[in-house]
C-alpha cells in the first residue's frame, strides 16, 4: 500500500512540477539528440556510401595500361580466386554538337553486375547505335532522349576509328558508381581538358583492337565494411596478388611489341627498296623504248634517202635512155629527111629506118611503162616510209607521255620514298626510345569523390569527439542542478514521509524515479530524433555534391548506451546523493526549513568611496550575486557553456569560409597549371610556346618540377608534393610563400634547405632548423633541413630551390609542370583548355577556378553541419538559462514575496532579478569567449584531416552574434519570467515557513 501510494505521489510530483520536469526533459532530449545524432552522422554517411557501392557492385579495382589490355592480359586475371571480372572498352570524345567532352565507356556486363548503372531516366542501350549519359547538368540542360549525339575522337594515333559508327540516339540519364561526386568528372586529353561526364553504349559500338579496361570485384572483400581497416587490408593483398600474375606482361609485351616494330620497319625499307627498283625497271623500259625510236627513226631517214636516191637513179636512167631513144629517133629523122631530100628511094633502107623507128617507139614505151611502174614503185615504197614515220611518231607520243607519267610518277615516289624514310626514321628512334608499357592497378581510393566522402565523413566524426560531448556534458551539469534544487525543495516532503514511516530507500525511490522517468523519456525521444534528423539534414547537405542515395539512418546501441547512461548518471547519481544527504537527517529537521546563509560582507563593502554610491537595489544585487557562490557559478558556467558553443559554432564556420578565399586567393596566385609531356620534342614545345604567347591576356608562366613524395621524421610520415621552380625569383607572382606566424613576412627558397608547409610541420612535429627524410616516388631519398615554413591550408609541400635540388639528388628530373597567369576576364578557362590540349606537350590541364570552386562545394557542405551546431547550440543555451532562471526564482519566491509585499512593482521586481542576471550573463558571455577560442582551437585540431588546415580566426562578427544571441536568450527569459513573477502568490510563499 505504502509502495502504491508513493507511486501516486510521484505521479502527482511530476505533475506538479511539470515546468521542471519538461525542463529536464528538454535538457536531456536536446543533449542526447545532438550527441547521439552528431556522433552516428559519420557512421550513417559511411553506412550509406557502403550500401550504395554494394548495391551497384562497385568494383574493387581497376586495371588498365598504357596500352591496352590483350587476352593475354584477361586471362590472367580471370584466373585470380575469388574474383569476378567484366573488361570493356573505353575512349575520351568530344560531343559535336555541344563541344562537351565524355568519356564513352562499355555498359558494364549486366550478368556479371559489377558497377551497375542508376537509371535516372529512360533506359539503358539495347543497339549499337544508342547510348546513356551521365546525369549531370551539362547533359541534361543539353541534350533531351531522342536526341543525337555526333562524335569526334580526339584521342592518341593508336585508337584512332575506335567506333563502329559516331552518331548514337540518347536514350536515358544514368549515374554511375564509380562518379559518386556530382559535376568533376576529371581531367582529359581531349576538348576543354576536363571532362563534362560520362556516357555509356554497347562493347559493339567500339572497333579497337586491344580491351582499355579491366574491373576486379573480389567476394571475400564483402565480408567487410567499407572504408574500414579490414576492406582496405583485403584490397592491399588482391592488389598486390593483381600486380604479380601482371609483373612479367610489361616485358613479354614489350618483346612482342619491339620484335613488331622491327619487323614493320624492315619490311619498310623492303617496300623502299622494291619501288625504288620498279622505278628503276621504268626508267629503264623508258629509255629502251628511247633508243627503239631512235634507230626506228635512224631507219626511216635512211630508206627515205635510199628510195629517193633510188628514184632519182631510176629517173636519171629512164631520162637518159629517153634521150638516147630520142636522139636516135632525130637521127632516124634527119636520116629520113635527107633521104627524102636526095630522093633516094630505097625500100630497104627505108624499112630499114622504120624498123629502127618503131624500137626506138617501143623503146619509148618500154621506158613509159618503166616510168609508171618506177612511180608505182616510189608511192608503194613513200607509203611504207610513212606508215613507219607513223608508227614512229606514235611511239614517240606514247614515250613522251610515258616519260611524263614517269616523271610525274618518280616524283610523288621520291616524296612518298621521303617520308617513307622520314616515318623509318622516327620508328626506329621511337623502338630506340621504346620502354615497357606501364600497368595501372587502382583501387576504389583512387575514383573521382570516394576518398573525400570519407574525409568528410571524418570531418563530421572528429567534430562529433568533441563538441557534442562539451554539448551533453553541459546539458548534464544543468540537469544536475534542477534535480539538486528538487530534492532542497522537497526537503518538508521527504520529513513528511519519514515520519509516515517510509524508509530512506523508498523515499530516495520517489526521486529517482523522477529523474528516471525524465531522463529516459527525453533521452530515448532525443535519441531517435537525434537519429533522424542529424545524418538526414548533414547528408542532405552534402546531396549537391555526390550521387548517393538519402541517408541509411539506424539505431547505434553504443551511443544510445552512452548517452543514456551518462544522462542518467548526471540525474541520477547527483539525486541520490541529494537525497541522502538530506536523508541523514531526522524528520523533525526535514519538516523545518533550511536555516539561510549566514551573510557576510562582500569585498565592495570595503570599499566605501564605491560601495557608497550604489543604490539599494544595486546593492542589494551585489550582494545576492556573492551570497549564493553556488548558484552564480552555475549560472556562470551555463551562459559561458552557451556561448562557448555558439561561438565555436559560428568560428567553425568562419574557419571554413575563410581557407578557400585565403588559399586560392591570397596563396596561389595562378589561375592554371599544366601537365607537360616530358618526351615532347623541340618542335613540339616551340608550338605549344607559341599557343601560349598567341592568346591575349596571357601574362606569365613559370616552369617547375612537381612530383610525389614522402617525408618522414621519427614515426611520422606523410604524402607531400615536392615543388621545385625554375626561377625562384618569379615564384612569389605565381604562389605566395608566407610566414605562418606572421603573414607580411614573404619567404625565399634558400640554395641549401627547403620551405615546408605548416600543417606538415605540425603533422612531423618539426620546426626551423630540424632535419626532414624525404623519399620521392622516381628516385632516391634524402634529408633536407628545414630553413622556413610556409602558410598552406591544402596539401603538404616541400618547396626547393633548383640549386638545392641539384645538390640532394644524383638525377634531376625534367621541368613537367607550367603554372600560367592570365586575365580571367579576356581568357576563358574552357578555350585555352582545348587549345592546350590539342598541342603534343601538354598531357593536361587544371584550372584554380575549378578546383576552388569543388574545393568551396565540399567547403559549404561542411558550412550546413555548423549551422546544425549553431541552432543546437543556440536552443540547449536557451533552455539552460530558462532552467537555471527558473531555478533562481524559485529559490528566491520568499524574497521576491516579500519585497512586492514591501511595495515593489512588477517591473521593479523583474528588474531586481534580471540585474544579478544582466551581470552573470554579461561576465558569463566574456568567460564563454575565452572559452570558446580554446574549444573552437581544439576541435579545429581534432576536426582537421591530415592533408587540410582550417583557418585559426574568428571574425569580429561571430563575437557579435554569440554575444546577441545570448543576450537575446536571456532578455527573452526574463520576458517569461516576468509573467510568472506577476503571479507569485505572496501570501502562499511567506506562510510556507510557518
Amino acid at each position: 500500500m505504502k509502495s502504491k501510494s508513493l507511486w501516486k505521489d510521484t505521479i502527482r510530483e511530476i505533475w506538479r512540477t511539470k515546468t521542471r520536469f519538461l525542463s529536464i526533459f528538454a535538457i536531456i532530449l536536446l543533449g542526447v539528440a545532438f550527441f547521439a545524432g552528431l556522433s552516428a552522422t559519420g557512421p550513417v554517411m559511411i553506412n550509406t556510401a557502403g550500401e550504395y557501392y554494394s548495391d551497384q557492385n562497385l568494383s574493387d579495382l581497376h586495371v588498365f595500361s598504357t596500352m591496352g589490355l590483350e587476352d593475354e592480359d584477361i586471362e590472367l586475371l580471370s584466373s585470380l580466386e575469388q574474383t569476378v571480372l567484366d573488361y570493356t572498352y573505353s575512349m575520351d570524345v568530344v560531343f559535336q554538337e555541344t563541344g562537351l567532352s565524355s568519356k564513352v565507356m562499355g555498359l558494364p556486363d549486366q550478368d556479371l553486375g559489377i558497377n551497375q548503372l542508376v537509371i535516372v531516366e529512360g533506359r539503358l542501350p539495347e543497339e549499337p547505335d544508342e547510348i546513356a549519359l551521365d546525369n549531370v547538368m551539362d547533359y541534361t540542360s543539353e541534350y533531351q532522349i531522342g536526341d543525337t549525339v555526333q562524335i569526334e575522337e580526339g584521342t592518341p594515333d593508336e585508337f584512332e576509328d575506335s567506333f563502329s559508327q559516331t552518331a548514337f540516339e540518347v536514350v536515358g540519364f544514368v549515374n554511375h558508381p564509380q562518379f559518386i561526386e556530382n559535376g568533376d568528372r576529371g581531367n582529359t586529353q581531349v576538348g576543354t581538358g576536363s571532362l563534362a561526364g560520362f556516357s555509356v553504349v554497347l562493347e559493339e559500338a567500339f572497333d579497337m583492337a586491344v580491351y582499355t579496361d579491366a574491373y576486379l570485384s573480389f567476394d571475400n572483400a564483402r565480408d567487410y565494411d567499407v572504408y574500414s581497416p579490414e576492406y582496405e587490408g583485403v584490397i592491399e593483398e588482391k592488389t598486390a596478388e593483381v600486380e604479380a600474375v601482371l609483373a612479367d606482361r610489361p616485358a613479354e609485351r614489350y618483346e612482342e611489341l619491339y620484335e613488331e616494330i622491327e619487323d614493320e620497319i624492315n619490311e619498310g625499307y623492303d617496300e623502299i627498296e622494291e619501288a625504288r627498283q620498279e622505278l628503276a625497271d621504268a626508267e629503264t623500259e623508258l629509255e629502251e623504248a628511247r633508243i627503239e625510236i631512235d634507230e626506228g627513226m635512224e631507219e626511216y631517214e635512211a630508206g627515205l634517202a635510199e628510195l629517193q636516191q633510188e628514184e632519182a637513179d631510176a629517173q636519171s636512167e629512164i631520162d637518159s635512155q629517153r634521150n638516147q631513144l630520142l636522139a636516135a629517133q632525130s637521127e632516124l629523122e634527119d636520116t629520113r629527111n635527107q633521104l627524102e631530100a636526095a630522093q633516094v628511094d630505097d625500100p630497104s633502107t627505108l624499112a630499114e629506118i622504120d624498123s629502127q623507128e618503131q624500137q626506138i617507139q617501143q623503146g619509148l614505151t618500154e621506158l613509159e611503162q618503166a616510168e609508171t611502174e618506177l612511180t608505182n614503185s616510189i608511192q608503194e615504197a613513200e607509203g611504207e616510209l610513212e606508215a613507219a614515220r607513223l608508227e614512229l611518231e606514235e611511239a614517240e607520243s606514247e614515250y613522251d607521255e610515258g616519260l611524263a607519267e614517269f616523271e610525274e610518277e618518280r616524283e610523288t615516289a621520291d616524296e612518298e620514298i621521303e617520308e617513307a624514310l622520314v616515318d623509318l626514321e622516327e620508328a626506329e628512334e621511337a623502338l630506340a626510345d621504346l620502354e615497357e608499357p606501364e600497368y595501372f592497378v587502382q583501387d576504389r581510393s583512387d575514383l573521382q569523390g570516394y576518398s573525400e566522402f570519407e574525409e568528410n565523413a571524418e570531418r563530421i566524426s572528429s567534430i562529433a569527439q568533441i563538441f557534442p560531448v562539451f554539448f551533453f556534458l553541459l546539458a548534464a551539469l544543468i540537469s544536475l542542478t534542477t534535480m539538486t534544487r528538487m530534492v532542497d525543495e522537497g526537503r518538508n516532503q521527504m520529513g513528511t514521509l519519514k515520519a509516515l514511516g517510509y524508509g530512506n530507500f523508498a523515499i530516495a525511490t520517489k526521486y529517482f524515479v523522477y529523474a528516471f522517468i525524465a531522463t529516459v523519456t527525453g533521452g530515448t525521444i532525443g535519441l531517435f530524433l537525434g537519429y533522424w534528423l542529424f545524418p538526414n539534414v548533414i547528408i542532405d547537405a552534402y546531396s549537391s555534391l555526390y550521387n548517393l542515395p538519402p541517408a541509411q539512418t539506424g539505431f547505434y546501441w553504443s551511443y544510445a548506451v552512452i548517452s543514456i547512461f551518462g544522462a542518467l548518471l548526471a540525474t541520477g547519481l547527483s539525486t541520490v546523493v541529494s537525497v541522502r544527504l538530506s536523508l541523514r537527517s531526522n524528520s523533525a529537521d526535514l519538516l523545518r526549513p533550511k536555516a539561510p546563509k549566514k551573510g557576510k560582507r562582500i569585498f565592495l563593502e570595503y570599499l566605501p568611496f564605491v560601495w557608497n554610491r550604489f543604490t539599494f537595489t544595486q546593492k542589494v544585487a551585489s550582494r545576492n550575486l556573492f551570497r549564493y557562490k553556488r548558484r552564480m557559478l552555475m549560472t556562470l558556467f551555463g551562459v559561458a557553456g552557451g556561448t562557448a558553443l555558439l561561438l565555436t559554432g559560428y568560428g567553425l564556420s568562419d574557419s571554413i569560409a575563410d581557407i578557400g578565399d585565403i588559399q586560392f586567393g591570397e596563396i596561389n596566385l595562378y589561375q592554371a597549371i599544366v601537365s607537360e609531356n616530358t618526351d615532347a620534342s623541340d618542335a613540339q614545345i616551340d608550338e605549344y610556346n607559341e599557343t601560349l604567347e598567341s592568346i591575349d591576356g596571357y601574362e606569365g608562366d613559370l616552369s617547375v618540377i612537381q612530383e610525389n613524395a614522402t617525408a618522414e621524421r621519427g614515426e611520422s610520415s606523410q604524402e607531400v608534393n615536392l615543388f621545385i621552380p625554375s626561377e625562384p625569383d618569379q615564384l612569389s607572382n605565381f604562389i605566395v610563400l608566407r610566414d605562418r606566424e606572421d603573414e607580411s613576412r614573404n619567404l625565399e627558397l634558400p640554395n641549401e634547405g627547403a620551405v615546408i608547409t605548416d600543417k606538415l610541420a605540425d603533422l612531423l612535429d618539426s620546426d626551423v632548423g630540424d632535419t626532414i627524410v624525404v623519399e620521392p616516388t622516381d628516385s632516391a631519398s634524402f634529408e633536407v633541413e628545414i630553413t622556413d615554413i610556409a602558410e598552406q591550408y591544402v596539401q603538404h609541400y616541400i618547396y626547393l630551390s633548383p640549386e638545392a635540388y641539384a645538390g640532394l639528388v644524383d638525377d634531376e628530373n625534367d621541368f613537367n609542370t607550367r603554372l600560367l597567369r592570365y586575365d580571367t576576364e579576356q581568357v576563358e578557362d574552357d578555350q585555352l583548355g582545348q587549345a592546350l590540349t590539342s598541342e603534343d606537350a601538354v598531357q593536361g590541364v587544371a584550372f584554380a577556378g575549378s578546383i576552388q570552386e569543388t574545393f568551396q562545394d565540399s567547403m559549404d557542405s561542411l558550412d550546413v553541419v555548423t549551422l546544425v551546431l549553431i541552432v543546437s547550440a543556440a536552443s540547449l543555451a536557451f533552455v539552460v538559462l530558462y532552467n537555471l532562471t527558473n531555478i533562481n526564482v524559485s529559490e528566491r519566491i520568499r524574497e521576491l514575496s516579500t519585497i512586492k509585499v514591501l511595495g515593489f512593482y512588477d517591473n521593479e521586481v523583474t528588474l531586481y532579478v534580471y540585474r544579478e542576471n544582466f551581470v552573470l550573463t554579461v561576465l558569463g558571455i566574456l568567460i564563454g569567449f575565452v572559452l570558446g577560442v580554446i574549444m573552437h582551437r581544439f576541435v579545429l585540431q581534432t576536426a582537421e584531416i591530415d592533408i587540410m588546415r582550417f583557418s585559426r580566426q574568428i571574425s569580429m562578427t561571430s563575437y557579435l552574434y554569440s554575444f546577441l544571441l545570448m543576450f537575446f536568450f536571456s532578455s527573452l527569459v526574463m520576458v517569461v519570467m516576468h509573467f510568472k513573477l506577476k503571479r507569485i502568490d505572496m501570501v502562499e510563499a511567506l506562510k510556507t515557513q510557518d
